[in-house]
């Protein structure tokens, strides 16, 4: 699914290094959005659409996902509003609602679809798999050899709705661990699962010394993560506060100070000055319309999304 939020998110990173060439999503992606609330998103977003691309995606609603009697646009043509230059295929694990390709995630992928992709958008399937440890790499396989990924995923909240619910340094460690160009990572933070706008947004900011993110809200993580072709896929983390400096040093610092140098923004929200402007509201559960206050160490909020 791909909410409003997340579609500004998507802008964000088509703005900073468009999309084009093949591009693979992981489940057939919902659009909660009518034609004319996505032109108006994208707009906001500062993404350009001509009156033609405009007037070709008019009444292409959706026909294939389980929620298509609800009279949103399309998934291929919000991404032709979107910008997205080639070719956007669909892989899922059974065909029932018309992807391209059914493949088992939790399974190796096949060769012919390894090192294929420039851009793979992971809408919410990592946390409906049970073995993860050939779900990252799949995703690392089926990236050209600067590919990038974008995925968000349950971290927290989301019991009945997902099989795991998953850390931000987990998705840091694993795509630094393997020598990603770059990993920018955020946590989500919203009211209910259908929640379509205004998730405030978290950058993980310090992932050697962060803290234990408490919010009673629900919370996904998200990420964008760029490969280069000296990445590998076969790399397993282990958790920060179980590493010898020694090995941190060794096997992570390098390419952690090579993510934090690169030219990727980081996310920009609305409001991200709000505790600097309501420093009274620190440490204060949040009230409707109010972001969670920051937790201790390692986030730093962007604003709303």
């Amino acid at each position: 699914m791909i909410t409003p939020s997340l579609a500004r998110m998507l802008a964000q990173e088509h703005l900073y290094n468009p999309i084009k060439g093949e591009v693979l999503t992981l489940g057939k992606q919902w659009i909660p959005m009518t034609h004319d609330e996505a032109v108006s998103v994208l707009r906001e977003a500062g993404i350009t659409i001509s009156q033609a691309v405009i007037d070709a995606a008019q009444n292409q609603s959706d026909a294939t996902t389980r929620y298509s009697e609800k009279g949103h646009i399309s998934d291929q043509h919000f991404y032709k509003l979107l910008g997205v230059e080639g070719n956007v295929t669909s892989m899922d694990v059974t065909d029932y609602e018309g992807c391209d390709i059914i493949h088992d995630l939790n399974l190796p992928i096949p060769d012919n679809l390894k090192g294929k992709y420039d851009f793979v958008i992971d809408g919410g399937t990592f946390d409906h798999l049970m073995n993860t440890k050939v779900c990252f790499a799949n995703v690392v396989e089926l990236l050209k050899p600067t590919g990038r990924v974008f995925q968000w995923n349950a971290a927290s909240n989301f019991t009945g709705c997902a099989y795991l619910s998953f850390g931000p340094d987990l998705f840091y460690d694993f795509f630094t661990l393997n020598n990603f160009k770059d990993c920018k990572v955020y946590i989500a933070d919203g009211y209910t699962i259908d929640q379509a706008i205004d998730w405030d947004m978290y950058f993980y900011d310090k992932p050697t010394d962060y803290a234990h993110f408490i919010s009673p809200r629900m919370q996904m993580v998200i990420v964008i993560a760029e490969r280069q072709a000296s990445t590998t896929s076969h790399k397993i983390p282990i958790q920060y506060q179980y590493r010898t400096p020694e090995y941190d040093a060794t096997e992570y610092k390098v390419s952690r100070d090579s993510s934090d140098a690169s030219a990727r923004p980081i996310l920009k929200g609305t409001d991200a000055d709000f505790f600097e402007r309501h420093p009274e509201r620190l440490g204060v559960p949040p009230l409707e319309n109010t972001p969670t206050p920051p937790p201790h160490k390692g986030f730093r909020y962007v604003g709303k999304l």
